[in-house]
């Protein structure tokens, strides 16, 4: 019943604070505050199935449609996983960020660049599949680099400057 607790606070408090700080949580520069519970999974493997959930709840909101709603929300997945599994082996948790910049730096700038170009109107006329068949076929480098650079940048202030004390301040208070 904990677990399950858990999973449910940790999915709202992302969802929350994704659609209050909305201006600033999607984006080519996004700094997503609610990204700073993606280490969470260092502590708590439930915490994974609640970011992910999160996560999903929040890209329906998303400018970027169902493109972010799939996408994001399996880099998220995956950025969770993979800091549980740092949290396993490693246990250094200035590790846990690393996973959800990296992941997000090179994923969502994939499709983020390319659509945040489009007006309100355009990105609302692409229907599922056409939004990853525009994303393919509009891709250009050097503006994906200069994505990579920013939207890495704000998941690390995100994680480092967040998440990061988050980590400290819960395993201090020895909460299992």
């Amino acid at each position: 019943m904990k677990r399950i607790a858990r999973i449910s606070a940790i999915a709202a408090l992302y969802f929350i604070l994704t659609y209050l700080l909305t201006p600033i949580s999607f984006g080519p520069f996004q700094v997503r505050i609610s990204e700073a519970l993606v280490v969470l999974p260092f502590l708590f493997p439930e915490a994974i199935a609640g970011v992910t959930l999160g996560c999903f709840l929040s890209n329906i909101f998303s400018p970027f449609g169902l493109i972010d709603m799939i996408f994001g929300t399996f880099l998220t997945f995956f950025a969770a996983l993979l800091t549980w599994l740092i949290g396993k082996k490693f246990r250094k948790k200035f590790l846990a960020p690393v996973p959800p910049i990296l992941l997000n730096a090179f994923g969502v700038s994939l499709y983020v660049i390319v659509l945040a170009g489009l007006s309100p109107l355009e990105l609302s006329e692409l229907k599922g599949i056409d939004s990853f068949l525009f994303v393919f076929k509009h891709f250009s480098l050097m503006p994906y680099l200069g994505g990579v650079l920013t939207i890495g940048l704000g998941e690390a202030l995100a994680t480092y400057a967040l998440g990061v004390p988050l980590l400290y301040t819960l395993e201090r208070r020895k909460i299992k």
